[in-house]
């Protein structure tokens, strides 16, 4: 039966890039206007590169306008959070050429925060102001717990998709018929995941991605032992040796991620130290600096791995502090 959809890959082209504005200081822990400021920079870097649209809750649009200037578009849509890769709709492609996007059953990774309601409904209405047809689905999930090469595989992981939190004994049978449904997806490669990471129970844009059609970047632990590594070490010998769905032999690159550290600013997730959480924009890559010594190795690490992208690194610190970098808080809109 011929597929009704396809997810493009990152680096296909992109009409806009969407994101989505904080503005709740209960979620920030004092550090609200820190993080604007991180916001604000990552989407000027990527308006470089192309179009940005900001989704604002109705309360917070003249206080965004005054920090981010008049070259980002701004969206006005009630909102509680602002991670919009996991609340917003996953971009499609239908046979014909058309735009559409997949809204998946949003719980806020498992209950991690209370309030919800609004990010649930995020996405079909971003669809509505694109005129684009939504692609509903029943499976609790999130843009960050995948990545796809836009031939047809696709890399997620087992704690995020099968964990009780979002999918109560389902298999992994019927996760893989709902992503070949809403995303055209012909092969899944499950990595185990990571289940010391609480927030997003181990999201795959914090541990590997696709960096060309057969090429997947690994980013590889910080530390040279213990749990971590352990975890790190499960991830990539599950990516060794495999195909993908069109038959050729993954290539393995690598770089490493940053220090772990303790501090944050939000109650439920821990400091980001990932590097790989990248944006892909047209013709350059927007990717987190911060503020260590790893910063430079990791960035020529992207480098060779995207040749023919120019490498922007952004200082998110801060942002990073909520549990999440700059591919959480972004999404690509296909051309």
């Amino acid at each position: 039966m011929p597929h009704l959809n396809r997810m493009p890959a990152e680096w296909e082209p992109h009409a806009r890039c969407w994101m989505a504005w904080p503005y709740r200081p209960d979620l920030w822990v004092h550090a609200l206007k820190a993080v604007q400021a991180d916001y604000a920079a990552v989407a000027h870097a990527i308006r470089d590169f192309e179009p940005v649209s900001m989704v604002v809750d109705p309360s917070a649009m003249k206080a965004a306008r005054d920090v981010l200037g008049a070259d980002i578009d701004l969206v006005e849509m009630p909102i509680e959070d602002s991670w919009l890769r996991d609340a917003g709709p996953s971009f499609v492609k239908t046979p014909d050429g058309a735009k559409a996007g997949v809204c998946w059953r949003f719980n806020a990774w498992g209950g991690k925060t209370p309030e919800f309601q609004r990010d649930a409904r995020i996405a079909p209405q971003i669809l509505a102001s694109l005129d684009a047809a939504p692609v509903h689905s029943a499976l609790a999930f999130e843009g960050g717990g995948m990545s796809v090469d836009g031939e047809g595989t696709m890399l997620t992981t087992e704690t995020c998709v099968l964990n009780a939190n979002r999918n109560p004994g389902i298999s992994k049978q019927k996760v893989e018929a709902e992503f070949a449904r809403t995303l055209g997806i012909e092969k899944v490669i499950w990595l185990p995941g990571d289940p010391y990471e609480t927030g997003t129970n181990g999201h795959v844009d914090g541990i590997a991605c696709f960096a060309g059609a057969g090429k997947v970047l690994f980013e590889e632990s910080a530390d040279r032992s213990g749990k971590y590594f352990d975890v790190t070490a499960r991830n990539r010998a599950a990516l060794e040796g495999l195909t993908d769905a069109r038959g050729r032999k993954i290539e393995l690159c690598f770089m490493r991620e940053g220090k772990r550290r303790e501090a944050k600013a939000t109650a439920n997730f821990s400091y980001s130290t990932s590097y790989i959480n990248f944006y892909i924009a047209n013709g350059g890559i927007v990717m987190p600096a911060l503020g260590g010594d790893g910063d430079a190795e990791a960035k020529a690490a992207v480098e060779a791995a995207f040749p023919d992208h120019r490498v922007v690194s952004v200082d998110i610190s801060v942002l990073a502090s909520g549990g999440g970098g700059i591919h959480c808080i972004t999404q690509q809109e296909p051309a």
